[in-house]
């Protein structure tokens, strides 16, 4: 059952901190574990894409490789959430960990070997499909390492500030890497990163905790797919919608700063978007907000949509990235809640599946919002785009909440 953020808490943890979460036994080494594991996803994008342009000579197979390593990993983290939950974390896990870093350790030596763009992006493709959900199960970690809502929403908002930074920091240190040594080497790094941080997460208690509670329970019970649950499909929707106006301002803040800045101008709006969510999602974390999940993210995600708009509006490069800052405040928000509710709405033996769902709603949004913007975009203009796709939003955010207020059909009962 789908439960109110403002269910019984401790009067303890009602003003959880991120320092109390941090204390909770068995936290800083189930957490520490899973980020150096998590540090290899914001590695591996820039190596690899210059490994397979070094090797190759040419951007456009790079970028297939690139696009190839990015579509099996999005579009088949369901299935490996399900067989997680199917089979249990553990034994799956150290599997996908293993299978991941040797596909991104095989790219690594074929391109310094000089081998050819199939073969490269074959090996990308592999190594996407296997990567381990290492971040939807730390999620799914949360939940057992906590003691009630308000500690796991706390937790929740670190987590996700914590990834923010990854994907800051990422980049930039893979590009220092790449001035010191060769792209196919430095592949090397990651694939390391995910092994051992991986492995050393799989070998935690908590995880272990997950295998054995998982397993037995979800052979007895199984339930249907969660995108038949209407009211987990309306708490899905927001996080699409926050993944589609990533998407629609990685492509509009470019053509609007053309000629107002260029790309230092760009880099700067968008770094400060990211910088207001991670911010966001440390206030968020350490507030009491009221009213349901389905209620909180309609308000956030519409909140995000109408300060982004005005982006068509403002003037001048300093506008721009005041308005996105501020728009950055909502965007952590959203994911928090949204995971918060599915931890809900998987149940004891889907959760894995239910907050994977939620990353992948989030890629599935991205990757629609930034194809459709560039399509808007030649068409008819930034601030037009912008005006239709807060239409879009706008209609989206409105089924999202009578979905998720459904009251539950009788067959889902034993979701």
């Amino acid at each position: 059952m789908l439960v109110p953020l403002e269910s019984s808490a401790m009067p303890s943890t009602r003003t959880a901190r991120h320092l109390d979460v941090l204390a909770l036994p068995r936290v800083p080494l189930t957490f520490s574990a899973a980020l150096v594991g998590r540090a290899a996803y914001a590695l591996v994008l820039l190596p690899l894409l210059y490994a397979v342009t070094e090797a190759t000579g040419s951007i456009a197979l790079a970028a297939t490789a690139v696009a190839v390593y990015g579509a099996t990993a999005s579009l088949l983290a369901p299935g490996r959430a399900w067989l997680i939950d199917r089979h249990g974390a553990r034994p799956v896990l150290a599997v996908l960990i293993v299978s991941f870093g040797a596909g991104v350790a095989g790219i690594a030596a074929a391109s310094l070997l000089g081998a050819p763009g199939t073969l490269l992006i074959v090996l990308a493709g592999l190594a996407g499909a296997c990567a381990p959900p290492l971040g939807p199960t730390m999620r799914v970690a949360w939940g057992r390492l906590t003691p009630d809502d308000e500690m796991l929403r706390t937790g929740l908002s670190f987590d996700a500030v914590i990834e923010e930074l990854l994907y800051l920091a990422g980049p930039a240190l893979a590009g220092l890497a790449l001035a010191i040594v060769a792209p196919g080497a430095a592949l090397f790094v990651p694939a390391v990163l995910v092994v051992v941080g991986g492995l050393a997460f799989v070998a935690t208690p908590t995880v272990g905790e997950m295998s054995v509670r998982g397993v037995a329970p979800h052979r007895r019970g199984r339930g249907g797919s969660l995108l038949r649950d209407r009211r987990f499909v309306g708490l899905l929707l927001p996080a699409v919608v926050a993944g589609g106006v990533s998407g629609t301002i990685g492509i509009a803040v470019p053509v609007v700063l053309a000629d107002r800045g260029g790309p230092a101008a760009v880099g700067i709006a968008l770094g400060v978007f990211a910088g207001g969510s991670a911010l966001g999602g440390l206030l968020f974390g350490a507030m009491r907000v009221p009213g349901s999940p389905a209620r909180q993210l309609v308000v956030l995600a519409a909140a995000l949509m109408g300060v982004t708009s005005l982006v068509a509006v403002v003037g001048g490069a300093v506008g721009v990235s005041v308005v996105l800052a501020v728009a950055g405040l909502f965007f952590s928000p959203i994911m928090i809640v949204a995971y918060v509710a599915a931890h809900a709405a998987g149940g004891e033996h889907r959760q894995n599946s239910a907050t994977t769902w939620v990353n992948t709603g989030h890629n599935l949004g991205g990757s629609v919002g930034s194809a459709g913007a560039g399509v808007l975009i030649q068409a008819a203009g930034a601030p037009t785009t912008l005006v239709v796709v807060a239409g879009v939003v706008g209609v989206l955010l409105a089924v999202s909440l009578v979905l998720a207020s459904a009251r539950p059909a009788a067959e889902d009962a034993s979701a």
